[in-house]
């Protein structure tokens, strides 16, 4: 048996396995250095957002515990190319999960409204409720590819009622790749509304990082561990180029231009997302608030 091992020790030392068994401790002791430096590097600025201070993540696959469908929206962010093609949904297929979830949410928004703040229907009849919605700019996943549209995980609904003295807005955050929801409640008199305005808000956020740059990185890794074994020279800069292209390449910006509804009184602002559809009912709304302020 022993003089067994010392034949299996020596063949393998002649053959090279041996060395490349240490290039591979090698290769995965620095991918754990390089993994571990990069998780410290991935907290973005934190961000004012209207619901709250929001800490951006860097986006990443993040399977782990999700539902089907939620696994298939991930992997629609995080896939282009060849691999987007095989693991990815449609834009369409998302589109319609998208309006398949606002219109589950629209159908109860007024009664989750009036509920939040405590109050009947016959009580804020002054306007006719606003229901205001986009896509939620602090959103965990968004893309912009080929038909040039934006699109993220989560979306935002807000509600506005009107009573004969009073504003009531209720807002609801849902986010397709999880079950969390967020939801966010005001009322202001109109005497103390000073500004009610539309604007355009430019936001940058770490783009979502496709998984081409995984894969083909971990086959960078893996050819240049097997190049090490006869041609040193060239396997050590590949090895090299495969970390680097499977840690860090394809971490990307964006800019983001975003459609918000801006309310501000004394020590307060209320803001949430809005479409170009919603503008014409929020400039009647400003017209009847104005009016109610003489």
């Amino acid at each position: 048996m022993n003089s067994f091992l010392r034949s299996l020790g020596v063949c393998c030392c002649d053959t090279g396995w041996a060395s490349i068994i240490a290039y591979v401790i090698i290769g995965i002791i620095v991918w754990v250095i390089i993994r571990k430096f990069s998780k410290k590097k991935a907290l973005s600025a934190s961000m004012n957002h209207q619901m709250g201070t929001r800490t951006f993540l860097r986006p990443d696959m993040g399977l782990r515990g999700k539902t089907a469908e939620q696994k298939k929206i991930i992997k629609y962010f995080m896939s282009t190319g060849i691999l987007g093609m095989i693991f990815k949904i449609s834009d369409k297929t998302f589109d319609d999960m998208l309006n398949s979830k606002a219109q589950e949410v629209a159908s109860r928004i007024a009664d989750k409204a009036l509920e939040a703040h405590g109050m009947d229907a016959d009580e804020v009849k002054e306007i006719p409720p606003i229901l205001a919605e986009n896509y939620y700019a602090g959103s965990r996943y968004f893309k912009m590819f080929r038909d040039f549209t934006f699109r993220a995980s989560e979306y935002q609904m807000t509600y506005l009622m009107f009573s004969d003295k009073q504003m009531y807005a209720y807002s609801h955050i849902f986010d397709l790749t999880s079950a969390e929801t967020a939801e966010q409640t005001k009322e202001y008199f109109y005497e103390d509304i000073t500004n009610i305005d539309v604007t355009k808000e430019q936001i940058e956020f770490p783009a979502p990082r496709p998984m081409e740059y995984i894969v083909g990185g971990i086959a960078g890794i893996l050819l240049g561990l097997l190049l090490m074994r006869g041609v040193p020279f060239l396997g050590i800069p590949v090895l090299l180029a495969g970390i680097y292209v499977a840690s860090f390449l394809g971490y990307s910006r964006r800019i983001v231009e975003n459609l918000n509804l801006k309310l501000t009184v004394s020590g307060d602002e209320f803001v949430c997302a809005v479409k170009p559809e919603n503008i014409a009912e929020i400039q009647g709304m400003k017209a009847k608030i104005r009016e109610k302020k003489k």
